[in-house]
């Protein structure tokens, strides 16, 4: 008899790999922005909710170089300090893994783990923008920025459930 999580899961590089790209092409999408109402969103958080669906049967060491290379990426690509989207990605990941909780794509908890997410993204860029510029973020850049993810959220979570359908990975979605 095992108790629940006692017994080892098992990893795969290609549900990382996977994962991987989504979070390499969330980083070129995150350059876009969309102006509503004379006020100007950006995807500048988009990344983090492939963090947040991140694959429970990824394995870990391909999951974090996959990360931190994306956030090197994400920072070139959006012209910001090298390393900053990439210190966020890799903390973000090790913090709020997936297979850590019980049950990782159930509503309620991956809001909650996403309110969490955004707001150790926010402390975390704040402070390192704060070391690098000596300035302060503006708050409403960063409040439209996880509004415009926040909506986004339920499509990239309907695309990670048709994508672990087709691929065989569906034992996640029943719990």
């Amino acid at each position: 008899m095992t108790f629940r999580e006692s017994a080892a899961p098992i990893r795969s590089v290609w549900p990382a790999i996977f994962a991987g790209f989504a979070l390499l092409l969330s980083g070129a999408l995150s350059i876009l922005s969309v102006r509503v109402f004379g006020l100007t969103a950006g995807f500048g958080f988009l990344p983090l909710t492939i963090l947040a669906i991140w694959p429970r049967r990824a394995s870990e060491v391909a999951s974090v170089i996959l990360v931190f290379l994306a956030g090197i990426f994400t920072d070139w690509a959006t012209g910001g300090v090298v390393g900053q989207w990439a210190l966020t990605f890799t903390l973000v990941w090790m913090l709020f893994r997936p297979e850590l909780r019980e049950q990782p794509y159930a509503a309620v908890k991956l809001m909650l783990v996403w309110g969490l997410i955004c707001g150790f993204a926010v402390l975390l860029l704040s402070i390192s923008g704060w070391v690098v510029y000596r300035i302060l973020p503006d708050p409403t850049s960063f409040a439209l920025q996880i509004l415009m993810a926040t909506l986004l959220l339920p499509l990239v979570l309907l695309l990670r459930r048709w994508l672990a359908h087709l691929f065989g990975d569906a034992d996640e979605w029943r719990r």
